[in-house]
């Protein structure tokens, strides 16, 4: 994340550049109504136009003035990324379980990150939580590789091995925990017909089945 920062305490020119954009130079402007920065940037340019006199500020008190503006740009970030959790796990609990395709994003020897991709939370998937027979983590080369042995589902039928790679494509189902507010990834056994399907099939045929006996 780019922090905003005051030119005549870095020496470095390098480290003015902005990576994400790929610009030698660059400095918020368009926003002074809601960005303390942009009304520094204003006031300095101001200042280089002849428009006003130029702020009798040392260049520390500016870095001191742009650390307080990358805190609260931070919290603001971080505020709105808990408030967008807090509302999807609402919808979750009202309106769960949800179901959805997800990409493995990380590896873990007991674990794995998934990108839910109908909703784009991420979520990790813990293996102990999960119907598993045994799991085994390796490395191929630099990637991290995790076998899961899921149990038989009755007596006649074998385990099922699974393959959990970086950028692997599975499917998920999101469901409310007993928490408040709290929300669980839970990975389908492969091959299994589609959970919520089969669970609104089970409802209408009981609705059937109790509007025969009225």
């Amino acid at each position: 994340m780019a922090l905003y920062f005051c030119s005549g305490m870095l020496r470095d020119q390098e480290q003015f550049r902005h990576y994400a954009l790929n610009v030698p130079l660059y400095t918020h402007f368009t926003s002074p109504i809601r960005r303390f920065a942009d009304v520094m940037v204003h006031r300095l340019l101001a200042a280089t136009l002849g428009y006003r006199e130029l702020p009798d500020v040392e260049p520390s008190v500016l870095q001191k003035q742009a650390d307080h503006c990358n805190d609260r740009r931070m919290a603001s970030k971080r505020v709105h990324e808990l408030s967008t959790s807090l509302f999807f796990a609402i919808l979750v609990k009202e309106s769960g379980p949800l179901e959805s395709e997800a990409m493995v994003l990380g590896v873990l020897n007991q674990a794995f990150d998934v990108l839910v991709l109908r909703y784009g939370v991420h979520k990790r998937i813990y293996c102990n939580a999960l119907p598993l027979r045994s799991h085994h983590f390796r490395r191929v080369g630099k990637k991290p590789v995790l076998t899961l042995v899921w149990d038989p589902e009755d007596t006649e039928s074998e385990p099922v091995q699974q393959v959990i790679t970086i950028f692997s494509l599975v499917e998920v189902v999101l469901r409310a925990e007993a928490a408040a507010l709290k929300y669980s990834a839970i990975l389908k056994r492969p091959g299994t017909e589609d959970l919520l399907g089969l669970q609104d099939k089970e409802e209408s045929d009981s609705d059937h089945d109790h509007e025969q006996e009225d």
